[in-house]
């Protein structure tokens, strides 16, 4: 009997530590479909001439004219910050509104800005970087910048220091501004399904959350399964003796 009820101990105790174990797994597969991902179908990234300039944007400007003195006093190698009230100054033309505005709707904008001031202005806009703001239950939370003109979850959670131990995995928030509104999607990390999500990509000031477990179950659960193994090893000496 002694013997039935340790096996039982130690079978519940590998079960438990096994199923928290799953939790903190990144991109599981179902059992029965392994097969269907050796090709992994991916979200697709948008077209960074799409993307909607906002806030705390760092752009990049390729400037030329048939005055050199002129390229030189517009050329920035580290890029423009649009500011926080969607503005951003340029020499000649001053402070300009492009909150709001496409990489190329902006680029034709302030195309034609320029050219109230130089004759045949050449200009190309592009997205350096952009940011995102990263909480809850990673290492480093706070604001992030992107690597590029794109940023995958993975990315941010990596800049972030990963998801601790009691993060939950399966349920991160990703909170976005389209328009005047805000919409709220779900991405499960432990699912390879992850890549195929339209909030894969982030956008900018995009905001991840992470969310703790529920009373932090992994750590608990640990505790519970040593303290009760413990106990119950102990029970089994006793009744080993009687």
């Amino acid at each position: 009997m002694a013997k039935n009820l340790k096996f039982t101990v130690f079978l519940f105790s590998v079960l438990l530590i096994t199923s928290c174990g799953k939790k903190l797994i990144y991109f599981q597969e179902k059992d029965d479909s392994k097969s269907k991902y050796s090709n992994i179908e991916m979200a697709k990234p948008e077209n960074t001439g799409d993307h909607i300039i906002q806030a705390g944007d760092n752009l990049g400007f390729k400037f030329n004219s048939d005055n050199p003195s002129l390229v030189t006093e517009l050329k920035n190698n580290a890029g423009i910050i649009v500011n926080e009230n969607g503005t951003l100054f340029l020499p000649f033309v001053g402070s300009l509104f492009i909150s709001g505005k496409t990489i190329k709707e902006a680029e034709t904008f302030i195309r034609a800005e320029l050219e109230k001031y130089i004759v045949n202005p050449q200009l190309e806009l592009s997205l350096l970087s952009f940011r995102v703001t990263v909480l809850g239950e990673v290492g480093a939370p706070g604001i992030k910048m992107s690597p590029g003109d794109r940023m995958t979850i993975i990315d941010a959670l990596s800049l972030s220091g990963d998801i601790k131990i009691d993060g939950r995995r399966n349920n991160i928030k990703v909170i976005r501004q389209i328009g005047d509104k805000k919409t709220v999607s779900f991405l499960d990390m432990s699912s390879i399904d992850v890549f195929k999500s339209n909030s894969y990509y982030l956008k900018s000031n995009d905001i991840v959350y992470v969310e703790s477990l529920p009373k932090k179950s992994i750590k608990d659960n640990l505790v519970y399964v040593s303290i009760g193994t413990t106990m119950l090893n102990l029970f089994l000496i006793i009744i080993s003796r009687l």
